[in-house]
């Protein structure tokens, strides 16, 4: 595992304070999520693990982690076991599930959130955090919606329908020339994403991208 993968959950004051939508870019700051769940039925999954990483503008801030593994109080089912690799006696001892939305709470207050395919981030968390009390209130982007925008504003080539088309995190991984060791590992994956977040944030201002009002309205979820 890498140095970087550190379990840590940043202190933040509490409240989502609503962010300008005139704020620049390079000004905000972002949070990168990524989940491990039980299934990808929103009906019936639960989360087994959340990894996020603090980002202010482009600068990924390694020192602002968060990574909780979780006991969902049900079974994983054998075929998700071998993607995420978190097994029934690995999350025994996970962290209470109350306890950690609430610190995921504060960890994000003042945020813009930040996923590959965030909505289904954003369906989990909102579905764990109802015990709570608390709800997500952040504005969200999406990497995968960020990427089909500038391949359509970029040069046309016949391979573009297909391009629009492959948005796999390994495979925009690879297009934005950034590289992970440890897939379907919460964090490691948030931190490959926020790398690849990264790129996008340099190319987006030569775009006319250069607030959070605009860039909701590319990607927005």
């Amino acid at each position: 595992m890498q140095s970087w993968l550190k379990r840590v959950s940043g202190s933040r004051e509490s409240g989502q304070a609503a962010i300008a939508k005139e704020t620049p870019l390079h000004a905000i700051r972002y949070v990168v999520l990524d989940t491990e769940l039980t299934s990808l039925d929103p009906r019936t999954n639960r989360l087994l693990s959340i990894g996020a990483i603090g980002m202010q503008g482009p600068s990924i801030r390694l020192g602002e982690q968060f990574y909780r593994v979780v006991n969902p109080q049900v079974s994983i089912p054998a075929s998700t076991v071998v993607v995420h690799k978190l097994r029934s006696e690995d999350v025994a001892e996970g962290d209470a599930l109350d306890r950690t939305m609430v610190d995921l709470y504060h960890f994000i207050a003042g945020a813009v959130l930040v996923g590959h395919f965030v909505e289904i981030e954003l369906k989990i968390l909102n579905k764990e955090m109802a015990s709570t009390g608390h709800t997500l209130e952040n504005p969200a982007i999406d990497t995968a919606k960020v990427h089909q925008w500038l391949l359509r504003h970029g040069t046309y080539s016949e391979e573009l329908p297909l391009e629009l088309e492959k948005l796999d995190l390994a495979t925009l991984a690879k297009f934005y020339g950034v590289k992970g060791d440890d897939p379907h590992h919460a964090l490691a994956d948030a931190f490959l994403t926020a790398c690849m977040w990264q790129k996008m944030l340099a190319v987006l201002p030569g775009k006319g991208i250069r607030t959070l009002r605009k860039l909701l309205r590319i990607a927005g979820a």
